[in-house]
């Protein structure tokens, strides 16, 4: 659908950075251009009092206020110099033939860029130098050219300057620029296109026009890109000292995420355990002992979808998913996580949602899964529907059997997301906002393999666990509680969570330039999770009689069957969540700060049992010794959990421009009220303990950048936060508060920046020290058990975090992520007692000095995306290390590889085809397991061949997907 070149302008203009510096300037003799749209930009009004600030400060404060943006070099503008300006409500030309007259300065406005230079008088200082007179009085000559990016499309409204006489221009729709009278010389032209990294192209003009075509390279990194979930005011990723990671809707699909942990693997830092397929996925921060989302958060649209610090139940990525609404996903690594987000010391994510251009535009998405009958169909559309109204709307749904797959569907459901966005004035808007999301998925737990010391996942005789699941085919039960009331479970329900979620968010600036921001969003969840949990396997006995659920009788079997423990849960939450944050330029300075609260009510009652099932695909559950019944023994209340949790937060932050360094600070107090009551677990069942628990806690952070030059930056940060206890700790059955601390986290990096057309560079050293980590260790007793003992341990981490892309040829890149760990516990021992086994009794034993469990100490990743005419061809070989299978460090979980591949046909401007497919080699690596227990367990000889469980990555697949744009 072809668009206007003003509208196109417009479009990228929007999201040129505040801070862009662009090294050339504007020359003409007139103070500015009468266009249609140029005047509409001019007539806009503005109210501004400064004293004696800079020039540059002065248009950034103006750009707030505008639908504009300036385009100019501060050095030859000389920006650093000192105004006033006094406006109340005055057209936007007036003020700029205030401001550009005393300073001898020139503006042109060209669709929505504001181009500022000197005046001829002024500039002739800085005008290029020519070899004789003659020369510069030659008959002028056309430099004319056309820009696209690496598959040929036209770059619609890429800001082109020349040097001569600081000439500006933006590319029209078709891509082209034309200079005209230009001398006989040498000239740089500088071209800056949103997504793609700024080039600088040397042309020289010898009697004759010039013609050229240009390609610009995309910004893999983005480095110069503008970020949101970072500190102060929005910077760009080269100018921040927030380690940051920035994943596009584009870089999304061309890596289509199997769920939504699987979309971390693009982010170093994160070991990312997705091998749960669409069920709770399991993320490991910068070495930190911990998986889940412990010590990672996760936010949409600048707001959490569940308090941080909880494991599996609940866990954050099944309150959002991937898909189209999704514009870009942020993620901040390390320290400052813990200033953005309460009890967030290792990361947060951003997913950010699409809000709808300046013209209607939308896409359509049907996905095939080739390898697990998989239909998905997406869609997102959005645009204007009156001058100053817009709207998006988009989401999925989809159905499919499962990677393994059970007896029943394994996977159906979708979500629906749309936002309505209000625009007050330019820069100012208010935001309407809602998500229904409604989606069933079975969680792959782990299963049995042959041991054989390799720390690979090998098939037993006549199961699987890489292609096959040890769900149970007798899939509804009744089972009556310990309270003496019935509850019936379906395990085909999986892991199904229905929330509906509702929103608005504001913004606003001020006549004296304050930035105001809320944003505010209520969210009601219901979910459920029917499964289990194998725990031994045992040999039949001839002398015992087998059954199934239905009284049929097993003849003479052999081999093992295993033990299950079942697990029924049911859950509602509330969640409001309310942030209200100020922003204002002070000179140097950009002053942020604001406060917050986050309220979740939750009831939560789990019930637990254990019952026996074949050890083959898709298993019959067993009666053993007789056939009524249901199989189903000790049934227990597993978990109960009622209360409320309230996070009153406050912050502040400054960041201070000092020329190419900028240093900020960054400070956050937050106070946790957990009231509940506890169930007293015994009969009748129906006695509570309440508790009622406030806690303050803080967290300071300070960074720094050095923007060596345009493409090289040094960034540092250290930060001293927390990891705070949450209402499953205090809800627990045996909760006791001398067997739990708050753990203390200190985080520090430092790091180095590379954005050049063909290399880009991210790197980081970090340091992570954890305390008071609540741990146990197994110890043998008298009667052939264990007993645990309960002991606080510490951890540290040293890591190198790298993200690098290289471009050797316009058709051709290669992306690599890369992260070296080395995590180990500074203080883990206890001493056995004295009901420990006779030779045990009275001795300690130490841990310390051990790496932590589940931690690779290398992951790494490279990719590769080749362009030829209308195909894309993109693959990606990636390699998780060795790991500990427990902190006894007696297993090692052998390292592994993983191979993707895809092929992407544009068939037309509009029509899309894709195929790809994902762990080709069908790689069997473990992600847990591989013996889980300590060094007492048989002083580590096993058998080869005995059944061990673990849990192993998804097996190979294969995908195919039409898209639609229009």
């Amino acid at each position: 659908m072809k668009k206007s070149v003003h509208l196109q302008v417009f479009l990228r203009a929007m999201r040129i950075s505040l801070t862009q510096i662009l090294i050339a300037i504007w020359f003409m003799s007139n103070a500015y251009a009468t266009d249609s749209n140029a005047q509409s930009v001019l007539n806009q009004k503005i109210t501004l009092r400064l004293q004696k600030q800079d020039v540059e400060t002065v248009f950034n404060l103006i750009e707030k206020q505008v639908s504009a943006k300036f385009v100019f070099s501060s050095k030859m503008i000389q920006a650093n110099r000192k105004i006033n300006i006094n406006a109340d409500q005055q057209p936007l030309q007036k003020v700029l033939d205030d401001v550009t007259k005393s300073l001898e300065l020139n503006y042109k406005v060209t669709g929505n860029l504001i181009i500022i230079s000197r005046t001829a008088k002024s500039s002739s200082y800085f005008s290029p130098s020519f070899q004789n007179e003659e020369a510069a009085k030659a008959e002028g000559h056309t430099i004319s050219g056309k820009i696209t990016d690496a598959k040929g499309d036209a770059l619609i409204g890429t800001t082109v300057i020349l040097s001569y006489q600081n000439k500006g221009q933006v590319a029209d729709k078709n891509g082209m620029f034309t200079f005209s009278d230009i001398p006989n010389g040498n000239y740089t032209l500088n071209l800056s296109s949103i997504g793609f990294i700024t080039l600088k192209k040397e042309v020289a003009v010898t009697g004759n026009d010039v013609q050229i075509t240009i390609v610009l390279q995309e910004d893999n990194l983005q480095l110069e890109q503008v970020v949101v979930t970072s500190s102060g005011s929005p910077k760009k990723k080269i100018e921040s000292s927030v380690a940051i990671s920035t994943i596009n809707a584009k870089q999304l699909s061309q890596r289509p995420p199997l769920n939504s942990t699987d979309m971390l693997k693009a982010i170093p830092g994160l070991s990312v355990e997705s091998s749960g397929g669409d069920g709770p996925g399991s993320v490991r921060v910068r070495g930190l002992p911990g998986g889940g989302y412990v010590f990672m958060g996760v936010m949409e649209d600048g707001l959490p979808v569940l308090p941080t610090g909880f494991s599996t139940s609940p866990s954050a990525d099944q309150y959002y998913k991937v898909d189209l609404t999704i514009k870009t996903v942020e993620a901040v690594r390390g320290g400052h996580a813990a200033v953005l987000l309460a009890n967030t010391p290792g990361a947060l994510i951003n997913v950010i949602s699409n809000t709808g251009g300046d013209k209607f535009s939308g896409k359509v998405k049907y996905t095939r899964g080739l390898s697990q009958n998989a239909n998905r169909f997406d869609a997102n559309f959005g645009g204007k529907i009156a001058p100053k109204l817009k709207f998006n709307v988009g989401g999925f749904y989809r159905a499919d059997d499962g990677i393994r797959p059970p007896s029943y569907r394994a996977n159906e459901g979708g979500q629906l997301k749309m936002n309505l966005t209000y625009e007050i004035k330019p820069n100012s808007y208010i935001r309407f906002y809602g998500k229904y999301l409604n989606d069933k998925t079975a969680w792959l737990v782990p299963s049995y393999y042959s041991y054989d010391g390799s720390g690979q996942g090998k098939a037993l005789p006549d199961f699987d666990l890489l292609t096959q699941i040890l769900a149970t085919r007798d899939t509804k039960v009744s089972l009556v509680a310990p309270t003496g009331k019935t509850y019936n479970y379906d395990f085909s329900d999986g892991v199904h969570l229905k929330s509906l979620a509702g929103g608005i968010e504001f913004k606003h600036i001020t006549k004296n330039e304050w930035t105001i921001k809320n944003n505010l969003r209520y969210q009601s969840t219901t979910s459920n999770f029917t499964g289990s949990i194998i725990t031994a396997a045992t040999s039949y006995k001839s002398n015992v009689n087998y059954y199934y659920s239905d009284g049929q009788t097993l003849n003479n079997p052999t081999g093992f069957y295993t033990g299950q423990s079942f697990i029924g849960t049911n859950s509602t939450d509330k969640q409001f969540s309310d942030n209200l944050d100020f922003n204002k330029q002070l000179g140097k300075h950009s002053l942020s700060f604001g406060a917050g609260i986050h309220t979740y009510d939750i009831d939560l009652f789990s019930l637990g049992a254990t019952f026996n099932t074949e050890i083959a695909n898709q298993p019959r559950t067993l009666l053993i010794g007789t056939s009524t019944g249901n199989g189903y023994s000790g049934i227990n209340i597993g978990t109960y959990r009622k209360g409320t949790t309230g996070i009153t937060s406050a912050w502040a932050s400054d960041e201070v421009s000092l020329g190419n360094l900028t240093l900020d600070l960054g400070l956050r107090a937050d106070r946790f009220h957990i009231k509940g009551q506890r169930l007293q677990n015994t009969a009748p069942f129906t006695n509570y303990t309440p508790f009622d628990e406030t806690k303050t806690y803080g967290t300071a952070s300070v960074g720094l950048n050095y923007k060596i030059n345009d493409h090289h930056a040094l960034f540092g940060r250290a930060t001293r936060t927390y990891s705070a206890l949450n209402i499953g700790d205090y809800s627990n059955f045996t909760f006791n508060p001398d067997a739990v601390k708050d753990r203390g986290v200190f985080m520090s990096e430092v790091g180095y920046k590379i954005n050049t057309p063909k290399f880009s560079l991210f790197s980081s050293l970090v340091y992570a020290k954890l305390t008071n980590i609540a741990s146990s260790m197994l110890i043998p007793n008298t009667t052939a058990g264990f007993i645990s003992i309960g002991t606080f341990a510490s951890s540290r981490n040293l890591s190198a975090e790298i993200e690098a892309s290289y471009t050797p040829s316009k058709n051709l890149n290669f992306r690599l992520v890369t992260t070296f760990q080395n995590s180990k516990y500074t203080q883990y021992e206890v001493t056995a007692p004295s009901n420990a086994r006779a030779d045990l009794a009275g001795k300690l034993y130490s841990w310390s000095g051990n790496y932590a469990e589940r931690i690779p100490n290398i992951i790494w990743e490279l990719s590769g995306t080749y362009n030829y005419k209308i195909f894309d061809l993109f693959a990606s070989f990636r390699h998780i290390g060795k790991r500990w299978s427990s902190p006894s460090n007696v297993y090692h979980m052998g390292g592994y590889d993983e191979l993707s591949m895809g092929l992407d046909c544009k068939i037309t401007k509009k029509l899309g085809f894709r195929v790809w497919g994902d762990n080709l080699t069908n790689s069997r690596g473990l992600t847990e397991g591989n013996i889980r227990g300590d060094q007492f367990l048989l002083n580590g000889n096993f058998e080869k061949g005995s059944l061990q469980i673990g849990r192993i990555i998804l097996p190979r697949s294969f995908w195919t997907s039409l898209t639609y744009s229009f």
